[in-house]
């Protein structure tokens, strides 16, 4: 078997996996509650008897005990001397090991067998063997070597005592083997039970032997009562017998915190006659049955008798507890009294038989029977004329009052609307059960108001329990066949009563004792209980709250039943002395009063808070901190303790788990008993743990607390994110007054050259024919960037923009009229933008737009090949359109067509018959059409189709005909030429390089002349015009992103000096490797473009070429090592635990989103929507026409409210005026006059100059009357991404360094100062000297220890394979140390956080570097799947880590064991070489097949490569970090060969995970869902459904279900989508 190594590793992993085939899965899903935990303590110390009531898991108690041990119980039994070895039986040979080990688990009923044996199996994970009286062959007749194969097969075996105490008593076995011996039930332990047998015969206290662990709810096994002297008497006697101490949790002294047993009740009833007219009846059974003794009986018939006589005397009970219908139903049925009787009859030993004479001979218990059976034929016809006369009531009282109270139970539930109850009946007699069974199941088929009565039915007599209090336990050999039929039936009954097939379940004692039955909340007494073991033992079945616990009894009986009610509390008052620390064994342990604690032991109070910990719950209260603390299922967590006693008392030392930060043992007081002790060293410990700060001001467990969010996002000012965050306008263009002299203003050019995609676009785009504007310019008040060139995309081509800086001009106040009039003309009457009014009294986006000119001397050019030519206004433009528009109608004056069609070129013609439409501008946009050049055509030509696309004329037609005969208009000029035309477009987003192919290209469209009007506005700048919405977005987008870049980045330090510490040791030039980045001594000099700030801003909802991604997943990574290094450095004494969860709230989307919006307002920056220029855009100069006309009707509303109204509004808000009444109708004006002023507030804060913070509060309300669609609403994650965008950036310019100078410019460690302080710097952290090992921190024999530990030779192996030398070992030591290893007081949790970071900052640089063409998904998918735990797991097999691990789990043993027993051969290293991603073994999915899938529970079945062998390569890697002073380069130098073949193979064909490919190949016919396991919070079941229509049938579909239950949920839905991958793979990809 497997054997312990010296290095602790208890798996060596070069065992074959033959050598685990003992090995059976591990199920740790058992989370063990903190008393179960007290009792496994003190069971490891001494021999103990667990006295805990049923349901508290007395059992899982035992569990615990035999995993504590487990290791003990691995080697084989030696069967002799062998030829191997001449050490043989040392364990290294085939023939085992002389001090071999086995675990026994005891019981008394044959059933518990099988029911332990499961419980073990699944929660030990070794091989469990049961053995009892049932077994296959006779048990007690095995040889000795049939034993010798039970005990080499199977570790642990649970059997009957009379089974274990024949091999003790035979000599095949020696107590000496027994390495823990479990007791279940043990209170049966007295005289000359087997159990009591085998301790005082057999186990010698002076001869080695196990540890003996006894199980049991009570200790009192009598019928009478005794009291309590007797019961301390029967406590003493059990611990002699067993040479145990009693103990029971201390948690239970007052109330079980996990089983809250109900107080008894009583439900009592008036007696009285019933069926008197069958009294005579059962009086003659009675007689007849009493008439003979059993000593007149040889003793073949004496067993047929005896059940003969419980039959008949059972009659008369069952009348007086069901009544008469039940016993019909008894009397009636095919296997009822009367089939009994004849069953009995039958039997060979009591059936007439013939003698030697021929004569027939029946003997005295047939005569006897067939008497009987006469007498109930005469009974079954009574009960039939009774029932059908109704002379007599049907039911008993006591029946009656039983159902009534159970269908008022039903009857409140159903009104409260809760759960329906679950109830146990408790009956003595077998036969009344099945009786009221039949009864009750004939009501609710025959009664509509029993319907929900779902009855089922256990029976004493089927389960085996042999127990002398039942009333039919002596069956005959006859009966053994029907009952094993029973006793499945009935099994299958317990699991549908738990299942809740059924509500009620009737029930005889042995549901009192030991089986589960966690669902029941109402346990009903019908019997007194006869012993205080059957009172406690029901009373815990009512396990779900809220419970109840019943007893039924006669009126006359209340008095009597009371004082033996009062005897049972007062014994459960003694049990309760015996908690594990309150025990009156020990002579100098007194009984002291909760008030004396309080005084000999100080609580522990908080002022302020008010919290308090008294003595009474200083232990309860440390035992629940430590079960906080972060723990996986291989470690235990619960601190321990020794006491001392000397002449000063007794002091009590507190050991925590090595998981929590404090580290030395804290001592109490002297105290005068071991009670008081420990209570002084709990509450100690409580004191220095508050101190260390691992308790809250609550004195609750700060790790786990959640505490209150006051990551709040504010800007500077303290408000909230506002209007100017949402609209995106940079500051340059917001709120400057136009108006304001002197007027300075700053001229720009806007120059486009055109890359066209149309072979009709006119050549007039960039130089008109008839005008001399040269382009578009922008006016604006203060001085922009330097813009790059930079294009937009029309659907007619590519165009190029360039803004230049022209000159500084100075604009008269009155000029300033006509450019205002010529924006409301550009983007109202030309570009149509709807939804928006100029508004020039507002200072909100304030700029002009305005055509330019060539000029030199005051005369205009259409070129500049003049050299002294410069851009101007040309207002001599402006002045000519303004000529062509009417402003008393407020529309254009539209030109006739002239005779010379020459001078129509770049010309915007429409048709004059829709002038009338055009006149109010208000379809101008519809029928617009651009001259291109002259065609030869003419209106005598035939149409080949209508004039435009929407006619659906005959071609056939001429021109001339189609105008007549359509427009009824006689064409004067037929003979003259057609002019060709293009469409003017009305869409305006040229954003993008794809926006030109979301609008169908018109062709040309040949329009007659005479039939037009011409448009004063020139083609050639109308199309100009049509790219400008774009043009400007991205001018305003450009200027945002300037800005940021100057709050960003400006002002950054560029001289830092080296660290003298690293001068000589690293080499200082600049490098172009973005890898060298990370070094924390290079310095990169440089400045950052602000286009790529834009970049850092530009969400991919934004639809642009260009986003934030790649940058953000470079940031984000690098703000995840900072962090690490940051909590690593600063919390040296912190679990892993507290530094995620530090690391989780300083890199959180939250706490980003509030630093960078307070420190650099970068909200007002982001953007995250995609923007549609036409009508998602605010021109220049404009405001929303709804926001207008909220300011307008504000300004109405104010004006009308009344001046008494006014008064008293001022009044209200004039703290001298008090108590002042004011009238119901002025209260309505004044609260309709402050929403208008709050308006009022918007209109005055946007007309008053940009400096006047007045009105700072209107941008609050002025977010509300902005359209929703012109607002860019952020969330945190929003501001979060582009701050790690930003951070990316950084780093890969400036790198390290000035990364986290960023993250100090924006104090990211602000949420965790306390009080207002300053934040923490990371500066101030992060170059400090590297942080020892936590082993080195330890007392100094702990390090020498260690220090010898690390000449190991596994170490040595494991530098080899990594291919790095530790300079101090203590590193590489504390990476392989788990936490369950108890020799060192430090575990690889922090070192595996440490390189899990390192891991992933390397990976990320490199991949971002090496493919540059990796969108963020893409480098996702390869960074996850180079750093999941498959490769990892890969990774560590490959290195050969796991075998110098160091640990102390059985349950790790297992998972390990399990995982590698997966392999033969070179499987292992054949999957090591894989480099595909498959994380679920496909063996170990088999199963899935057409037919079943089944469900599979992680606990028990290893489908994964464990995750502690990721962890181990990442603590590894932590430990090389640290080693080499931090050097991460170094750290990629040594462990990217180990990923580089990942790396090269995952980058060729880019690995997905199967929930990819599962949801693409079978998206819409899949579902998914998580849900928590019934009764186990702590585990999850995970199922993907895949829906498959039939080929044969299209409207009839197969589902598969692949579920898969674990304690992750993540794991568990990661496996079921790779079992429905292979499942897949393996039978659907075939069809």
């Amino acid at each position: 078997m497997l054997k312990k190594v010296d290095h602790g590793c208890l798996l060596p992993w070069t065992s074959k996996k033959g050598a685990n085939d003992k090995l059976n899965d591990v199920q740790p899903i058992f989370v063990p509650r903190d008393y179960q935990i007290e009792m496994l303590n003190r069971a490891k110390k001494e021999n103990t008897i667990v006295m805990m009531p049923t349901g508290t898991g007395k059992t899982f108690v035992a569990v615990l005990l035999i995993k504590h041990y487990i290791h003990q119980i691995m080697t084989d039994p030696w069967k002799g001397p062998c030829n191997e070895n001449s050490n043989c039986g040392n364990g290294f040979c085939s023939c085992g090991d002389k001090n071999w080990k086995r675990t026994f688990f005891l019981v008394n009923q044959v059933t518990l067998v099988s029911q332990q044996k499961r419980v073990l199996e699944r929660h030990t994970g070794v091989s469990v063997g049961e053995y009892s009286g049932s077994h296959s062959r006779s048990i007690d007749t095995w040889h000795k070597n049939t034993w010798f194969n039970e005990f080499k097969y199977h570790q642990i075996l649970v059997m009957t005592t009379e089974i274990f105490k024949n091999l003790l008593s035979t000599g095949i076995l020696k107590t000496e083997h027994v390495n823990v011996l479990v007791l279940d039930e043990c209170h049966h332990a007295k005289e000359n039970h087997s159990m009591a047998a085998v301790m005082r015969d057999f186990w010698n206290p002076s001869k080695p032997h196990g540890r003996v662990l006894g199980l049991t709810a009570s200790v009192i096994d009598k019928k009478k009562v005794g009291g309590r002297a007797e019961l301390q008497s029967s406590i003493e006697k059990l611990q002699t017998i067993l040479n145990s101490r009693l103990v029971t949790p201390l948690e239970f002294v007052n109330k079980i915190k996990d089983v809250q047993l109900p107080d008894p009740s009583i439900h009592a009833f008036k007696p009285g006659q019933y069926a008197n007219e069958l009294s005579g009846i059962t009086e003659n059974l009675c007689e007849t049955i009493n008439a003979h003794s059993l000593k007149s009986l040889n003793d073949e018939e004496r067993s047929t008798y005896h059940h003969i006589k419980k039959i008949v005397t059972a009659i008369p009970v069952i009348i007086s507890e069901v009544g008469i219908d039940g016993l019909q139903c008894l009397l009636q049925d095919d296997r009822g009294l009367i089939a009994e009787i004849n069953n009995y009859l039958a039997n060979c030993h009591v059936s007439p038989r013939w003698n030697n004479d021929g004569i027939l001979e029946e003997c005295l218990t047939h005569r006897i029977g067939k008497t009987v059976l006469k007498q109930l034929e005469c009974l079954k016809k009574a009960v039939k004329c009774i029932i059908d006369e109704c002379r007599e009531v049907r039911m008993s009282v006591k029946f009656y009052e039983l159902l009534k109270y159970i269908l008022r139970l039903q009857h409140e539930s159903h009104e409260e609307d809760t759960e329906a109850p679950r109830i146990i009946v408790f009956i003595e007699r077998r036969r009344v059960v099945i009786a009221m069974h039949k009864y009750l199941c004939k009501l609710r088929r025959e009664v509509e108001g029993c319907a929900n009565l779902k009855v089922c039915y256990v029976l004493g007599g089927t389960t085996g329990s042999g127990s002398k209090e039942d009333d039919d336990s002596k069956l005959s050999d006859f009966e053994v066949k029907d009952l094993q039929a029973i006793k499945k039936q009935q099994e299958q009954a317990l699991i549908d009563f738990r299942e809740g097939k059924y509500n009620i379940l009737l029930a005889t004692s042995v549901v009192e004792e030991g089986l589960d039955i966690p669902a029941c909340n109402i346990v009903i007494r019908y019997d007194f209980p006869q012993t205080y073991r059957a009172y406690v033992q029901s009373r815990g079945r009512a396990r779900k709250r809220p419970a109840k616990f019943v007893f039924f009894m006669k009126e006359t009986e209340i008095n009597e039943k009371k004082d033996l009610l009062k005897r049972f509390n007062d014994i459960e008052m003694l049990l309760r002395e015996y908690a594990s620390d309150m025990s009156p064994r020990d002579d100098h342990e007194d009984n002291d009063d909760e008030c004396d604690y309080n005084t000999l032991i100080p609580p522990l109070e908080v002022e302020g808070t008010g919290a308090k910990v008294t003595a009474t719950l200083a232990i309860q209260r440390l035992n629940f901190y430590c079960s906080q603390l972060p723990k996986d299922e291989y470690t235990d967590v619960m601190p321990s303790d020794y006491t001392i006693d000397n002449i000063y008392g007794f002091k009590t030392t507190i050991t925590l788990p090595k998981l929590c930060p404090l580290k030395q043992s804290v001592e109490g007081d002297y105290m005068k008993n071991k009670k008081l002790a420990k209570m002084s060293a709990a509450m100690k410990t409580l004191e220095a743990l508050y101190l260390a700060d691992e308790l809250t001001d609550t004195l609750l467990p700060k790790f786990r607390q959640k505490e209150a969010n006051t990551l709040l996002i504010k800007s500077e000012d303290g408000r909230s994110i506002t209007v100017d965050e949402k609209l995106k306008i940079p500051s340059v263009l917001w709120r400057q007054d136009l108006k304001q002299t002197p007027g300075k203003f700053y001229l720009y050019s806007i120059r486009l050259s055109l890359k066209p995609d149309d072979p009709n676009f006119s050549e007039y785009f960039e130089q008109g024919r008839d005008h001399r504007v040269a382009c578009f310019g922008i006016l604006c008040k203060q001085k922009q960037p330097e813009f790059p060139l930079f294009t937009v995309f029309p659907r007619f081509g590519t165009v190029t923009v360039n803004i230049q800086f022209e000159r500084e001009i100075d604009v008269p106040i009155h000029v300033l009229q006509s450019y205002y009039w010529f924006q409301e003309v550009l983007f109202t009457h030309l570009l149509r933008l709807k939804h928006f009014v100029k508004c020039s009294e507002s200072n909100f986006k304030s700029y002009f737009v305005l055509p330019l000119t060539w000029k030199s001397k005051g005369l205009q050019f259409r070129s500049s090949h003049n050299k002294s030519c410069y851009l101007d206004i040309d207002s001599r433009f402006i002045a000519q359109l303004q000529k062509q528009w009417d402003f008393d109608n407020n529309h254009w004056i539209y030109g006739n067509m002239p005779d010379d069609l020459e001078k129509c070129l770049d010309s915007v013609i429409f048709a004059a018959y829709n002038y009338e439409d055009h006149a109010d501008n208000q379809n101008i946009s519809k029928a617009l059409y651009a001259v291109i050049r002259i065609s030869e055509k003419t209106a005598k030509d035939q149409l080949k189709s209508g004039p435009s696309k929407s006619d659906t004329s005959d071609p056939s037609r001429t021109h001339e005909e189609y105008y007549l005969e359509e427009r009824n208009i006689k064409l004067q000029f037929p003979w003259k030429n057609l002019l060709e035309c293009r469409y003017v477009t009305n869409t305006y987003t040229f954003l993008r390089n794809d926006a030109s192919k979301q609008f169908k290209k018109r062709g040309v469209e040949f329009r007659v002349g005479e039939v037009h009007v011409v448009h004063p506005f020139p083609s050639s700048l109308w199309s100009q015009a049509t790219c400008l919405p774009s043009i400007l977005w991205r001018i305003e987008t450009f200027c945002l992103s300037q800005e940021l870049t100057v709050a960003a980045y400006g002002g950054f330090n560029h001289n830092i000096t080296i660290l003298a510490s690293h001068r000589d040791k690293y080499f200082h030039e600049e490098t172009d490797n973005l890898l060298a980045r990370l070094r924390r001594d290079l310095e990169y000099k440089g400045a950052i473009d602000w286009f790529e700030t834009l970049h850092c801003i530009t969400h991919k909802a934004c639809g642009e070429s260009y986003n934030l991604e790649r940058l953000e997943f470079l940031g984000d990574r690098f703000l995840k090592f900072v962090s690490t290094l940051y909590y690593f450095r600063t919390m040296p004494d912190k679990h892993e635990g507290w530094l995620s969860k530090y690391r989780s709230e300083m890199i959180s989307n939250q706490n980003l989103a509030v630093r960078s919006c307070k420190e650099i307002r970068l909200a007002r920056y982001v953007l995250h929507k995609k923007i549609n220029p036409g009508n998602g855009w605010i021109p220049p100069c404009f405001l929303p026409t709804h926001t207008l006309n909220k300011l307008r009707e504000a300004e109405k509303t104010v004006e009308s409210v009344s001046k008494e109204a006014l008064e008293y509004f001022q009044c209200l808000h004039d703290s001298t005026v008090a108590n002042i009444e004011v009238p119901q109708n002025y209260l309505d004006e004044i609260k309709i006059y402050k929403a208008a002023q709050l308006n009022l507030e918007v209109g005055l804060f946007l007309r008053a100059p940009s400096n006047d913070s007045r009105y700072s509060d209107a941008l609050d309300k002025m977010c509300e009357i902005i359209p929703k669609d012109l607002l860019q609403d952020l969330g945190p994650k929003d501001i979060a991404d582009s701050m790690e965008a930003l951070l990316g950036l950084c780093v890969a310019k400036y790198g390290y360094r000035k990364g986290v100078d960023l993250l100090d410019r924006i104090k990211v460690t602000t949420f965790q100062a306390k009080n207002g302080a300053e934040p923490d710097k990371l500066n101030d952290h992060l170059y400090e000297p590297t942080p020892v090992s936590q082993i080195s921190t330890l007392n100094p024999v702990a390090v020498r220890l260690a220090r010898l530990r690390c000449e190991n030779s596994n170490l040595r192996k494991v530098e080899e394979a990594i291919g790095y030398k530790f300079k101090e070992p203590l590193y590489l030591l504390e990476a392989l140390t788990h936490a369950s290893f108890a020799e060192i007081d430090a575990c690889y949790q922090r070192l595996e956080f440490l390189g899990d970071a390192v891991l992933d900052v390397l990976m990320v640089f490199h991949i971002y570097e090496d493919h540059p063409e990796y969108d963020q998904g893409q480098m996702t998918d390869l960074l996850s799947s180079l750093v999941c735990n498959t490769t990892l797991s890969k990774v560590c097999t490959t290195l050969q880590l796991h075998k110098s691990l160091l640990y102390d789990s059985p349950e790790l043993y297992n998972v390990l064991a399990g995982f590698f027993m997966n392999f033969e051969n070179d499987q292992l290293k054949q999957w090591c070489e894989d480099l595909s991603l498959e994380r679920v073994f496909a063996n170990t999915v088999d199963g899935d097949t057409p037919d079943k899938i089944p469900t599979i529970n992680l606990d028990n079945k290893v489908v994964q490569a464990p995750k502690l062998l990721g962890d181990l390569v990442e603590s590894v890697i932590g430990a090389i970090y640290l080693d080499c002073d931090e050097d991460i380069l170094r750290v990629y130098e040594i462990i990217w060969p180990w990923f580089e073949p990942f790396y090269s193979s995952f980058s060729k064909d880019l690995p997905r995970n199967p929930k990819a490919i599962i949801n693409q190949l079978y998206a819409g016919a899949l579902k998914k869902s998580i849900v928590a396991y019934p009764g186990d919070h702590y585990r999850s079941i995970a199922t993907v459904s895949i829906s498959i229509r039939n080929e044969d049938d299209q409207n009839k579909t197969t589902t598969y279900n692949f579920k898969t239950i674990g304690r992750d949920r993540e794991t568990a839905m990661e496996v079921s989508y790779g079992r429905a991958l292979h499942f897949h793979k393996k039978f659907l990809a075939k069809k």
